[in-house]
């Protein structure tokens, strides 16, 4: 190669390299934004940013280190769900807050039981029951979902988020 193919070649390079470390990062900022509806379910109201961080945090009893959050409650005709979805300050945190309610709850000591896993979608989605309702908690991309929806109306909810235009 001569020398200015080599220069042409490194340049590109650099290019790929720049923009492989952009577009990540770009998508990281992007703000999060709750569902207008959830099957059935419509939003009701919802609490974001520092509000929503501080929610979630009481919900685990610490902090859990999110960049971006939002808490949406959903309801229609006495039936209604909750959506957390937190985006963790570093993507690479996302599987550990995963494992992290995994393991809390197959200890035993939360009011949740009956921790199952399944492939939806091509996601692993865990559910469990608690509270009169049941609980669905996945991640996608470096976003943390936990949902909690009334018995007649969880699977319709599930099956909503889980869809790939949402």
């Amino acid at each position: 190669m001569n020398t200015s193919t080599v220069g042409t070649v490194r340049t590109l390079a650099g290019i790929a390299i720049l923009l492989l470390n952009i577009i990540p990062a770009i998508a990281q900022t992007a703000k999060l934004e709750p569902p207008k509806a959830l099957g059935v379910l419509e939003l009701a109201h919802e609490l974001r940013g520092k509000e929503a961080l501080q929610a979630i945090d009481r919900l685990h009893g610490k902090g859990v280190s999110a960049a971006d959050a939002y808490v949406a409650h959903y309801e229609k005709d006495g039936q209604v769900a909750m959506l957390y979805v937190s985006r963790p300050a570093r993507s690479s945190m996302t599987g550990a807050q995963i494992d992290r309610m995994v393991a809390g709850i197959r200890t035993g000591k939360t009011p949740f039981t009956h921790l199952k896993s399944s492939d939806r979608e091509g996601t692993t989605v865990y559910s469990a029951i608690g509270q009169g309702q049941i609980h669905y908690f996945y991640s996608r991309g470096a976003d943390v979902f936990w949902v909690a929806a009334d018995p007649a109306v969880a699977r319709e909810v599930i099956a909503r988020l889980l869809r790939p235009d949402s």
